[in-house]
């Protein structure tokens, strides 16, 4: 099939066909735009739901679930190594995230509550986040096995709260 433009009378303008024209994937905007909501929220889980209720008809969050569940559960994008993209700038993460929750079981089932209410509402986000968790799960127990092999004052991501997370879904 050529793709090739035919040569048209004046006048006439090149119509487009919508499979032909491509959103951009921006997760820096995405994530700039639901740090943002998620800091304005605070720390009611309830307005952090209705956030994420209201933003999910505005937001693709199909095309960007993995960058969604990184902010959800570490506080901002996640590197392929499980390391945080944030530049250290504020703006660019959140301190509503599990891995910043209090160590407590009742802390961790609200949160568990807030990606339930989530899932329930956008069905197709489940098979994103399982995922997300085993990807979680994975990076935590690597940098755990690795801090204990060093001798540093480094304190890594509560284990306990993501299984705790994960047990409550």
């Amino acid at each position: 099939m050529n793709k090739n433009q035919k040569p048209v009378l004046t006048g006439q303008r090149f119509k487009t066909r919508k499979r032909d024209e491509k959103e951009k994937f921006e997760p820096t905007v995405f994530r700039d735009t639901i740090v943002q909501g998620l800091n304005e929220a605070g720390n009611d889980l309830e307005a952090i739901a209705k956030f994420l209720d209201a933003t999910g008809s505005r937001l693709d969050y199909r095309r960007y679930a993995d960058t969604l569940f990184d902010i959800l559960v570490a506080g901002s994008m996640l590197a392929p190594g499980g390391t945080r993209i944030d530049d250290n700038d504020k703006t660019k993460m959140t301190n509503h995230c599990v891995f910043f929750a209090d160590e407590d079981h009742d802390a961790i089932r609200n949160y568990a509550q807030v990606f339930n209410k989530l899932i329930r509402r956008y069905k197709y986000l489940e098979k994103a986040f399982e995922d997300e968790i085993k990807k979680v799960i994975i990076q935590v127990s690597e940098s755990v096995q690795h801090i204990k092999q060093m001798p540093c004052q480094f304190k890594p991501p509560p284990l306990s709260s993501v299984t705790c997370l994960v047990w409550n879904l």
